[in-house]
């Protein structure tokens, strides 16, 4: 059971943390919110602490046992501290109420106010002693201040970090080249993208490192030392056309076109995902549709995309029929949600840096009949998004991170779902990008 002074800490820690990440009050939070946190607490300390155990850390899933050091710990690095017992001693509020003077010798422990036993001006030798604990008190922090320790301070000049695809679609394998040898230790890493999962630990004095990349897509890989990132690149994974999969780790089942493409749709049906051997029950499975490729001249800031969808699978635990379409950005992206209607109490819309949940926002409009086929249009002109969904607006805001291009749009249905079009036009009209199966 965690202390109440323990928890008085814990709080601020929370609290901080809250602040950095900007989303508003945590108890307006949903199970996105509290998996983005997990990732992002990953990328930057290196160590994934589980959505479950971020919920105990606050209160929002019952557990009667303290955090685990090791939790403590990342917490605080997350905020910038090295450890749990350092941040204890030097964040911004005091870990106790001001406690009393130290007794005097021969006063008892709680006395009567008596004036013989008050520090007065006719008791020098109680102030001059009071005085001289003050001193060794400063002098003992000073001490142990200077004394710290800190990392040496790294140079990114002095290490070199490429990469290069051997082959094109998916999967394909990547062969990174690197110089660390000016790492003081051998925490040398090499992380795929934002995903910690995808970081592994590489020699110190080797110079190549090949990984394997099962998705298509925009990725930012990243050469780590120690906690510091000093090197990144793109890794623009094209798809060679549509990329269709049944997502799960660490491999994803992958269809090829031809097998979906039917009747004027992209459409993977049920009967071929159990064929996999893949059962659509307790756990329905995610389909994803994915095309990758360097559109000419497709900008996030102005661009229009129409499509049509819809969620082919309504049984059992896919009552909800959760749906998205996102674009994919350099270094960010476009996510657009759909569900029934019955569930638009758990949703998260997010346009380059414009984020809100539906724990705090009205969102029912992404709640549509996905049992029949729904049109969707997102216009963006000078970063101003207007979303449409059957021809009505449904919602609209600025998406202030859409200075980037577009690379690519992806599909994900719960169960499975379908794809009539997809087209990319420029505001001035000029289509870039379509497909009508």
């Amino acid at each position: 059971m965690i202390s109440q002074q323990e928890d008085l800490v814990l709080a601020e820690c929370r609290q901080l943390i809250e602040k950095k990440v900007g989303w508003g009050r945590s108890d307006g939070w949903s199970t996105h919110d509290f998996e983005r946190l997990s990732e992002q607490i990953a990328n930057q300390t290196g160590v994934t602490l589980s959505v479950t155990t971020l919920k105990r850390v606050w209160g929002r899933v019952r557990y009667d046992s303290a955090p685990t050091p090791t939790t403590l710990n990342t917490l605080v690095q997350f905020i910038g501290y090295s450890t749990w017992s350092q941040f204890r001693e030097m964040r911004p509020t005091p870990d106790l109420p001001d406690q009393p003077a130290p007794p005097v010798f021969g006063q008892e422990a709680d006395p009567k106010p008596s004036q013989a036993l008050q520090p007065s001006r006719s008791s020098p030798l109680i102030r001059w002693g009071l005085g001289a604990m003050l001193l060794a008190g400063i002098g003992i922090v000073l001490t142990i201040l200077f004394t710290r320790q800190t990392p040496p301070v790294l140079s990114p000049a002095d290490f070199s970090f490429s990469s290069q695809p051997v082959t094109k679609g998916i999967p394909n394998s990547v062969i990174f080249h690197y110089d660390a040898t000016a790492a003081p230790t051998d925490s040398v890493y090499i992380q795929q993208s934002w995903d910690p999962r995808r970081r592994e630990l590489v020699p110190r004095n080797g110079h190549e490192y090949s990984s394997i990349y099962y998705y298509p897509g925009f990725f930012r890989a990243k050469l780590v030392v120690g906690k510091q990132i000093m090197q990144e690149h793109n890794v623009l994974i094209a798809s060679e056309g549509w990329n269709v999969a049944v997502m799960q780790e660490p491999v994803p089942v992958y269809f090829k076109p031809n097998e979906v493409i039917k009747n004027g749709e992209l459409n993977l049906s049920v009967a071929a995902i159990k064929q996999r051997n893949i059962q659509m029950q307790p756990k329905p499975p995610t389909v994803q549709y994915r095309y990758v490729k360097e559109f000419d001249n497709l900008r996030a800031d102005n661009f229009v995309l129409e499509t049509r969808i819809k969620n082919t699978f309504q049984q059992g635990a896919s009552v909800c029929q959760r749906s998205s379409i996102m674009l994919l950005c350099k270094n960010n992206v476009f996510n657009i949600p759909l569900s029934v209607k019955g569930c638009v109490g758990d949703m998260n819309l997010y346009l380059a840096g414009h984020h809100v949940n539906s724990k705090n926002t009205d969102l029912s409009a992404f709640g549509v009949d996905l049992s029949e086929w729904v049109t969707l249009r997102c216009e963006v002109r000078n970063k101003h998004v207007r979303l449409f969904i059957d021809g009505r607006q449904v919602y609209e805001a600025t998406a202030p991170h859409a200075s980037v291009s577009i690379v690519g749009i992806s599909y994900a249905f719960e169960g499975s779902g379908a794809v009539d079009f997809v087209r990319f036009r420029r505001q001035d009209g000029t289509t870039v990008f379509e497909d009508n199966f």
